[in-house]
C-alpha cells in the first residue's frame, strides 16, 4: 500500500536539495515518487494529520501532502494540487452543516 512520499535515506543526494522555487524535472507524479514537492522539489514535506478545511478526515481523503519549503498542498498519489478539491469539500460540508440546522430549526 502506497503511504505517500518518503525519502530513501540511503539514495544518493540529488543536485537541488530543498528550498528554492527551481521546479523538478519531469512529471509531479515522478516528484512525489522521489519523495519531493513537486512544486519546488524540497523534501522537506510531510502529511497533516488535521487541517482547518477538513479536520483530521479531509487530508487521509485527499492523501494530502504539505511541502515545508513552499507550501504547496498536493495529492500524494499523482502531484497534482488538491485545491479543487479542497474547495469542494469545504462547500459541500458546510452546506450540509447549514441543511441540518436549518431542517433542526423547523421543528
Amino acid at each position: 500500500m502506497h503511504q505517500g512520499p518518503q525519502m530513501n535515506p540511503y539514495a544518493p543526494p540529488t543536485g537541488h536539495q530543498g528550498g528554492g522555487m527551481m521546479g523538478p524535472p519531469g512529471s509531479p507524479q515522478e516528484a512525489v515518487e522521489r519523495g519531493v514537492c513537486p512544486r519546488c522539489n524540497s523534501s522537506s514535506v510531510s502529511q497533516p494529520s488535521f487541517t482547518w478545511w477538513g479536520g483530521v478526515l479531509g487530508p487521509k481523503l485527499f492523501n494530502h501532502w504539505v511541502c515545508s519549503s513552499c507550501g504547496f498542498g498536493y495529492n500524494g498519489k499523482t502531484g497534482e494540487s488538491n485545491r479543487g478539491k479542497i474547495i469542494t469539500y469545504f462547500v459541500v460540508i458546510n452546506v450540509a452543516v447549514l441543511i441540518v440546522i436549518i431542517l433542526a430549526n423547523l421543528r
